[in-house]
């Protein structure tokens, strides 16, 4: 790097090894399985150019990634016409649900080692934002219910 500039960013990690055993994206994300069910991804796909590589998507580009976690919320959680408000931050799906995960294994730990899900179980979101994703993942992976505000 040139003196006092900055370093260059290391290589995108793998998602695998680096996600909560129970996350869905622990393994990494199937670009081509998720544009097969999200039409509006594929235009993002760019094709594994190698015998060994995968499909993935730019994600230096915010439509490519906004598109991904649509698909990823859409494909692998079954939440259905979720939809940013133009100029909103995008969650990145697999570490929000993550979060959800050490949340569950805290529980759990109360809970005789088991995971509690369904309603009953209920979780505020203060500063909820557009996306409300904690409580679309939550419900969706667990089945707990919220208050967000």
């Amino acid at each position: 790097p040139p003196a006092g500039g900055p370093s260059p960013a290391p290589p995108a990690a793998p998602l695998a090894g680096r996600l909560h055993a129970r996350n869905r994206h622990a393994a990494g994300y199937d670009i081509e399985r998720l544009a097969r069910s999200f039409p509006s991804l594929r235009e993002h796909v760019i094709p594994a150019s190698g015998p060994r590589a995968r499909a993935t998507i730019d994600f230096a580009r915010p439509g490519a990634v906004g598109a991904l976690n649509a698909a990823l919320i859409a494909v692998d959680y079954g939440i259905r016409g979720f939809a940013l408000p133009d100029g909103r931050l995008c969650p990145a799906v697999p570490g929000r649900a993550d979060y959800l995960h050490v949340i569950a294994d805290l529980l759990a730990a109360d809970n005789g080692g088991g995971v509690p899900r369904g309603p009953a179980v209920r979780g505020l979101d203060i500063g909820v934002g557009a996306s409300c994703i904690y409580p679309l993942l939550g419900h969706a992976e667990y089945g707990w219910s919220f208050v967000a505000g």
